[in-house]
């Protein structure tokens, strides 16, 4: 009797146990560089490919110390052409491959009756390249795999990918075609505002934020550049022409400018001197440098356009002379000579007056502008001791 009722406990123990949970799918992210995923759950196991830190996988399986994943979106597989007719295996256990020769390793298997949907390879006609089926697992080292989400959060960030990488082409090719209109006909705001959607909306993919802020720079280099030019190029009007242009330029720019809340004290860019007739030259061209940086730096004040400068400006001692060739283009009034009497720079400021420093050995502080190709670089000038 004692034994029949050991039996019934023993019974009741087991079926009480739980049994095994099924293994939930989830978004696995790589917390290291350069980590390998194998065909097998072995070290020795052929290796797959390379991925990065925060790299996405879906993690659909364990097999001992390693993750089973599916394969990656773009992982190509290759199959025998002899085993496949109108797209339907015509064999069992039709081996499916890494690469399109018979030596690549076997990633896994197809079954008489299966479709396959492939094209023929390119570098080896006799293959078939191939999506890999679902059966397909590779595999992966847990110690660099934290679960970041479930499969949905795999899903999702790869939607994202694709409509990041579309704003990316868009807006390159739109900045493309910018870049190729004189100044007067350009309209950046509209190519500025999809790279700062994808530096506002899409800081997570570091790459394309990248590939962004290299295309804002490309475009405001030549969108300053031409319209220095332009502006240059108008530098012989009259006085009466140049505040008649200068009072367009300031109209055209808070149209463009509008939505970035720029804040410009008209006092600015009047004449502050009558010293040198060509200040309110001067004064333009500063105009456009600031509204060409502030359409990169939303909200920032002409104070805070300076500051930047200053904080990033080069110091040059040397005796200043006018500049009194009457060239195009000239990248400033006056030339700072070294003690050898050799040419330094070219200089120009709306707010020193250089005139009472020409004949003196000065140190300067200025940052660079541009010098149109000249011999020397040009240079805005802050301050003189």
């Amino acid at each position: 009797m004692r034994v029949f009722f050991c039996l019934l406990f023993s019974i009741a123990v087991f079926a009480a146990a739980p049994k095994g949970e099924a293994f939930k799918p989830f978004t696995g992210k790589l917390v290291a560089n350069k980590v390998r995923i194998r065909a097998k759950a072995d070290l020795e196991s052929p290796i797959v490919r390379q991925l990065n830190k925060n790299d996405l996988l879906l993690v659909v399986g364990e097999e001992g110390d390693f993750y089973a994943v599916e394969p990656m979106k773009d992982t190509k597989a290759y199959v025998f052409r002899s085993y496949i007719l109108d797209q339907v295996v015509e064999a069992n256990r039709v081996n499916i491959r890494l690469e399109p020769h018979v030596d690549a390793p076997i990633i896994g298997q197809l079954q008489a009756g299966q479709k396959v949907d492939g094209t023929v390879c390119s570098i080896n006609p006799k293959w078939l390249e191939i999506t890999p089926p679902k059966s397909v697992k590779f595999f992966i080292a847990k110690e660099f795999v934290a679960n970041a989400g479930g499969p949905e959060y795999l899903a999702n960030m790869q939607k994202r990918k694709s409509q990041v990488e579309e704003l990316i082409t868009s807006a390159f090719m739109q900045a493309e075609e910018e870049c190729k209109k004189t100044y007067e006909e350009m309209a950046p705001q509209h190519v500025i505002e999809q790279f700062q959607k994808i530096l506002r909306n899409f800081a997570d993919f570091p790459e394309a934020c990248t590939q962004a802020k290299e295309g804002l720079a490309l475009l405001k280099e030549t969108y300053l550049n031409k319209k220095i030019a332009y502006l240059e190029a108008k530098a012989e009007l009259s006085t009466v022409a140049k505040e008649e242009l200068l009072a367009k330029h300031k109209e055209e720019n808070n149209q463009l400018f509008a939505g970035d809340a720029v804040k410009v004290n008209p006092s600015l860019w009047s004449k502050r001197s009558p010293r040198d007739e060509h200040l309110g030259f001067w004064d333009t061209i500063e105009e456009s440098l600031f509204l060409s940086w502030s359409a990169f730096h939303t909200g920032k004040s002409f104070n805070e356009y300076y500051a930047e400068q200053k904080a990033n400006a080069s110091v040059l001692t040397g005796t200043i002379e006018r500049y009194t060739y009457d060239v195009h283009n000239k990248p400033g009034d006056f030339i700072l000579r070294g003690t050898d009497d050799a040419p330094l720079a070219y200089l120009y400021s709306t707010q020193v007056d250089l005139d009472k420093c020409t004949g003196k050995m000065v140190t300067v502080l200025a940052h660079p502008r541009p010098n149109h190709h000249f011999a020397f670089p040009a240079y805005f000038v802050f301050s003189v001791e």
